[in-house]
């Protein structure tokens, strides 16, 4: 099965769509790993600019 891809809403509109006998373990810790690994991009990003904005 291909991993999610797109914005956050729209790997959550299929992963609601998928089956409950569609994923397997392995699918769903590597969409997981994926998802913490975006996420701590963003808070990375997030802290940067929010660092920047108290320098002025």
């Amino acid at each position: 099965m291909d991993d999610l891809e797109g914005t956050a809403a729209e790997r959550l509109d299929r992963l609601a769509r998928l089956g409950d006998g569609e994923v397997t373990h392995d699918w769903t810790r590597r969409q997981l790993e994926r998802a913490l690994r975006d996420w701590s991009e963003d808070q990375d990003t997030l802290s940067v600019l929010g660092e920047g904005r108290e320098d002025y």
